[in-house]
């Protein structure tokens, strides 16, 4: 497993002084992208392929407080086909694992639009590791049982250019964080899957839509159309 270890900042924590999903997120990306970079692989659109995601999975256990020592680690454990599957942990100054997710990723030629096998070169330099113990979801969110008045309208916001990520797209993160921004004053949670559809541009227009049950919260970003960027769903779960 790459692991790296940090101090969590100010600037990384909310209102409670604790490091915020949108923070963890950031931890886990960047965690990626240093892993990649040490074994060779560019994070960057490299031959205008790149790796895409498409789904998290996060379990919280606790959230590391300001100045907190803080371990984060990843280990890709299944690369097949398009796909590859790539866990993240989030570890005290004790070891403990305070934060766990699942992550799943395709491999992307931006010249056809679409995925494509994972090249061997990619496939030699990434270890398969055993994955991590958890109850992994299934990758899709289902919300076909809901109606579609269901869902309230609750805001719109536009990406702008501080939203965007080197390959042009809004980051994986600000999604979350628009869902964030949204959630009912107090409401708790200790699992959160995101589902990434279609990627938001700059100057696009994402409509803020909730859904709520005695089970779960999902959150709908989409286009004036229609048109769904992502799908965010809330639960309490057992977390081992």
């Amino acid at each position: 497993m790459f692991t790296k270890e940090s101090v969590v900042r100010l600037s990384e924590v909310g209102q409670d002084g604790h490091l915020t999903l949108p923070g963890v997120i950031n931890y886990f990306q960047d965690c990626s992208a240093l892993h990649s970079e040490s074994v060779g692989i560019s994070a960057e659109v490299n031959n205008n392929c790149a790796w895409v995601l498409n789904s998290w999975q996060i379990q919280i256990k606790s959230y590391p407080a300001m100045n907190d020592k803080v371990t984060v680690g990843t280990l890709p454990h299944r690369i097949k086909g398009i796909q590859g599957d790539r866990n993240f942990l989030m570890m005290d100054e004790d070891g403990n694992v305070i934060i766990n997710a699942n992550s799943i990723w395709s491999y992307f030629d931006f010249t056809n639009g679409r995925p494509i096998r994972v090249p061997e070169d990619q496939i030699e330099a990434f270890k398969i590791e055993p994955a991590f113990p958890m109850e992994y979801a299934e990758r899709r969110i289902k919300i076909k049982d809901i109606e579609e008045d269901a869902f309230e309208a609750i805001a719109e916001v536009t990406v702008t250019e501080s939203m965007i990520d080197i390959i042009g797209h809004m980051n994986n993160m600000q999604y979350v964080l628009v869902a964030n921004d949204y959630l009912p004053d107090g409401y708790e949670y200790n699992q959160v899957r995101v589902e990434y559809l279609i990627p938001a541009l700059k100057w696009d227009k994402i409509v803020v839509k909730q859904y709520r049950d005695d089970e779960r919260l999902i959150c709908l970003l989409i286009s004036p159309d229609g048109d769904k960027y992502a799908i965010i769903e809330y639960t309490n779960v057992n977390i081992k």
